[in-house]
């Protein structure tokens, strides 16, 4: 998963401003138009998410599916998660299959919920074996930081943004941007 930084919903920065009927709304990205931003339900941020969603390369323009489980937790207003996400990652033998674990942290402005995140890719060696194959050779991949946003829409779905870039001193990894869409698990 090249965007790795979803790990722990590693999101998107945003401003929020109030908007009619009590959402707010925010930008999804640089240019993009924005979004309605629905309260919380009763439950709130924390707990276990089943996301899914698009990794888009902001320099070539490729995009991929990423997939997996978000966990937040909520001690004194401030959030913390983490992830573990699957991705095809591409490199030059084809794409890869890659592990995007990571931690986050964030706090609650109005109806958003952003921070930052750390991830790690963990690459198959092997294109089209899964990284869990007995016996397969994995490696460290690059390390990713992510500025993110979560909010829910009128669905209920949670919407996590996030905008990665490499980690200081990673020069393999080009900046992306992903977005998760999440149902709550128990």
């Amino acid at each position: 998963m090249g965007t790795r930084a979803v790990p722990i919903l590693v999101l998107l920065s945003a401003v929020v401003a109030w908007a009619p009927l009590g959402c707010e709304r925010q930008a999804s990205g640089p240019g993009d138009a924005p979004v309605e931003a629905a309260p919380p339900p009763a439950e709130g941020f924390a707990g276990s998410w089943s996301v899914k969603g698009i990794t888009q390369d902001l320099t070539r323009g490729d995009s991929r599916r990423i997939e997996g489980m978000i966990v937040l937790s909520e001690k004194e207003g401030l959030y913390n998660g983490k992830s573990d996400l699957r991705t095809k990652f591409p490199s030059e033998g084809g794409a890869v299959d890659a592990d995007v674990i990571g931690t986050a942290t964030g706090r609650l402005d109005g109806n958003v919920l952003g921070g930052t995140a750390e991830t790690q890719l963990v690459l198959g060696t092997v294109p089209g074996v899964e990284t869990e194959f007995a016996f397969i050779p994995r490696q460290v991949g690059p390390r990713i930081t992510s500025d993110w946003t979560a909010h829910f829409r009128r669905d209920g779905t949670l919407v996590v943004q996030l905008e990665n870039q490499p980690a200081p001193g990673e020069a393999t990894y080009r900046p992306t941007r992903t977005t998760l869409y999440g149902t709550r698990t128990e």
